[in-house]
């Protein structure tokens, strides 16, 4: 793999989404990443709808491009052992165990220094390793929660939740964006460190433009479904042919060419629209107008005519269409990868960052249990076939 983090080796001892999402960023660099699971396989392979191969869809999108291998290094001294063998030939070790885990089972910075002094450890939590809360257990709905997306989520009613995770992703690429800075520190200074990174104050800081806007301006935010709060209009419109279309007609300069392309000139020098604030609060006088376009026309044509005026537009597509989009395809934002046996293929996400001097590849499909055990116990640490037998006999691998 010719990417930016060749020679880099990352272990990668975590589990659900915000650290394997960061493991496989990292992986996709040329980072050679080693997920160590137990030895019947993870939590996360198992949690959820599971792919023909048996294990879940979400592992098999962000464990491709990893080596695995199985160790219980949580229940076995000698497993904890191994460990710190193959943290010793490591650069990088990423976890998100919670800090009270980590503490009980001598993963913190202060425990792998002692194994490698220059380690790079990025500890990722619900709540950070500081504050009342860092004991605490939390997922990403927790986070959207506690930081009042979910109040200000949803049309006007209870709070809702995005379904997406959004905040383990973001908090992932976060992690990953404080593991390539610390390489880089680490390079030019010969010194290790710690990142530290939460799932709220990933949710914290998408929500901090909103959070003042009380704080500091006195506004309230409110659910308002679809429609982009405060600028606009900017909404998911019902097209002749049923389908939806979300516009966003934003910045003043947009909004006049959309009026003058459907002959309504009178709005675009309307004073009382003159800014997006002022379309927000005018918005009766607004989106019925945009409304009424849209539904004259099927959703192909306003896309057409998107393109002509030209204004931010998409079809809001089903869960089924994606795929087979023509643009999805062109740039590959989805692929394929081998079952672990080869006997079919799985579709997983595509290259999420592409580089033009140091160009990333999926190389590897998502690892089956242990199946890297040889290479990286025999090859990386010189065990002998007969200790891995015996090791897989005394069940610490």
């Amino acid at each position: 793999m010719a990417g930016p983090l060749v020679g880099i080796r990352v272990l990668d001892l975590g589990r659900f989404i915000a650290c394997p999402f960061c493991g496989m960023l990292l992986a996709d660099l040329g980072a050679e990443v080693i997920r160590v699971e137990r030895s019947g396989g993870g939590q996360d392979r198992y949690l959820g709808l599971l792919a023909p191969t048996g294990d879940s869809y979400g592992f098999t999108n962000y464990n491709r491009n990893k080596k695995g291998i199985s160790l219980n290094f949580e229940r076995t001294e000698r497993g904890r052992e191994i460990l710190n063998e193959l943290i010793k030939r490591s650069d990088v070790v990423i976890e998100n165990f919670s800090p009270e885990a980590a503490r009980a089972l001598g993963i913190t910075y202060k425990d792998l220094k002692k194994v490698r002094q220059d380690i790079i450890f990025a500890d990722i939590s619900a709540f950070g390793t500081t504050g009342p809360f860092n004991h605490r257990l939390g997922f990403d709905q927790i986070a959207k929660a506690m930081s009042g997306a979910m109040a200000v989520s949803g049309f006007p009613g209870p709070p809702t939740k995005e379904q997406t995770p959004h905040i383990d992703y973001m908090t992932a690429s976060l992690t990953a964006v404080g593991v390539v800075s610390a390489l880089y520190h680490r390079e030019r200074t010969g010194e290790g460190q710690m990142i530290d990174t939460a799932l709220l104050q990933t949710a914290v800081t998408i929500m901090a433009p909103t959070i003042g806007e009380w704080e500091i301006g006195g506004k309230l935010r409110q659910q308002t479904g679809n429609r982009s709060p405060w600028i606009g209009p900017s909404d998911l419109y019902k097209t002749k042919d049923g389908r939806w279309v979300m516009l966003a007609i934003i910045t003043s300069s947009i909004w006049r060419r959309f009026c003058r392309f459907i002959d309504r000139d009178d709005l675009a020098e309307d004073p009382r629209l003159n800014d997006d604030l002022a379309r927000w609060e005018h918005r009766d006088i607004v989106d019925p107008v945009v409304a009424e376009w849209v539904a004259s026309k099927t959703a192909e044509e306003i896309m057409t005519a998107a393109e002509q005026v030209p204004i931010p537009a998409g079809i809001c597509h089903e869960q089924t269409e994606v795929a087979s989009h023509p643009h999805v395809k062109a740039r590959e934002m989805l692929t394929e990868v081998p079952y672990p046996d080869g006997s079919s293929k799985m579709l997983v996400t595509g290259l999420p960052i592409r580089m033009s001097g140091t160009p990333t590849e999926i190389q590897r499909s998502f690892p089956a249990v242990g199946e890297h055990n040889e290479e990286i116990y025999c090859g990386l640490l010189g065990y002998s076939r007969e200790d891995l037998t015996r090791l897989a006999e005394e069940g610490i691998i």
